[in-house]
């Protein structure tokens, strides 16, 4: 397939998505949530942030560009699904959600994200790990960088990636939430590194 095949083919996977998509706000742990999802489940999901706009912004940073119109929508409620199920995750407890909507990603970061969703509660995994566990054993840079763009975070635990030699990586949600959310699942961390 050429590459302006391929590119047309991305296009109308995201406009398909976004025909779909609704998104919304919600407040946790003292700040805004917000989120995105379709009937298949939840497309994106950004830590909670002091202020609703912040959190809206990053919200369409996460996802794929837009149609026009696509934000001038309104916010639709969040399903309760989610919200009590972000609310648990973000205390550290454990949380039963598995309902995605990760269309709009190419199946290289897909098959990251899944494997990510196999490490269990309370467990680190290294970024090599999850690139042998995706079945492409030698893509543990690009692994990162999916990582990093994982709009699902939390539910999708890339929080529990870490570099080797015990070194906590990078977060998308910033190193502070990743120590947060890692310290809540019982992993010890010690000044950036786990103990």
């Amino acid at each position: 397939m050429g590459s302006s095949k391929r590119e047309e083919g991305a296009g109308m996977k995201k406009n398909l998505w976004a025909s779909k998509a609704k998104f919304g706000l919600f407040p946790a742990l003292g700040g805004w949530c917000a989120a995105a999802w379709t009937d298949k489940g939840l497309s994106a999901l950004v830590i909670p942030q002091k202020v609703k706009a912040t959190a809206f912004k990053k919200l369409q940073e996460y996802l794929p560009p837009a149609p026009i119109g696509f934000w001038d929508k309104p916010l639709s409620p969040v399903p309760s699904g989610i919200r009590i199920q972000a609310q648990r995750a973000l205390k550290g407890k454990p949380y039963r959600f598995k309902s995605f909507d990760i269309s709009f990603l190419t199946s290289f970061q897909q098959r990251i994200l899944n494997a990510t969703c196999q490490i269990p509660y309370g467990q680190t995994r290294t970024y090599g790990w999850v690139a042998r566990k995706a079945e492409s054993p030698r893509a543990f840079r690009a692994a990162g960088q999916a990582l990093n763009r994982n709009p699902v975070a939390v539910f999708i635990p890339c929080h529990r990636v870490v570099a080797g030699e015990k070194k906590l990586g990078g977060y998308g949600g910033g190193i502070d939430w990743k120590i947060r959310l890692l310290e809540k699942e019982g992993v010890t961390v010690n000044q950036g590194r786990l103990s």
